[in-house]
């Protein structure tokens, strides 16, 4: 015979279950989050991770073939750039939904949470007396 009590640890149980395998999903589309973005006149298109490593690079015309070197480099700087701007915020949109509320993704994934912070039990920006 069930109790009451057996009800409500089992759907307790069953509303964890739930929520660790979303957070599993989540995790794992967050973890092959890649961006990619081309410069204005296609010289080259630069791939990056979600972390901003670069993955690939390529070169989709031939107009790169006509640059000076320092001007190739720096188109390629800027597109790669671009491309993890991108991935930065595609990380933070894919993991705004793990996190609690009052806690910024987009402040978290370009550093600028403490993450000391969230293992003490404060949230920044969540304590009244924090003057953060």
């Amino acid at each position: 015979m069930s109790s009451p009590y057996q009800k409500m640890l089992d759907d307790a149980m069953g509303a964890y279950q739930q929520q660790r395998d979303r957070f599993e999903q989540n995790r794992q589309e967050v973890d092959a989050l890649t961006s990619s973005a081309t410069s204005a006149r296609r010289e080259v298109t630069a791939t990056v991770s979600r972390t901003g490593e670069l993955t690939e690079l390529s070169f989709p015309t031939s107009v790169y073939k006509r640059m000076a070197p320092a001007e190739l480099a720096a188109v390629i700087v800027k597109t790669v750039e671009e491309a993890r701007q991108k991935s930065i915020s595609a990380s933070a949109e894919a993991l705004a939904p793990m996190l609690p509320p009052g806690l910024s993704a987009q402040d978290l994934v370009n550093g600028r949470v403490d993450v000391r912070s969230l293992f003490s039990g404060r949230v920044p920006g969540m304590d009244e007396g924090n003057q953060a």
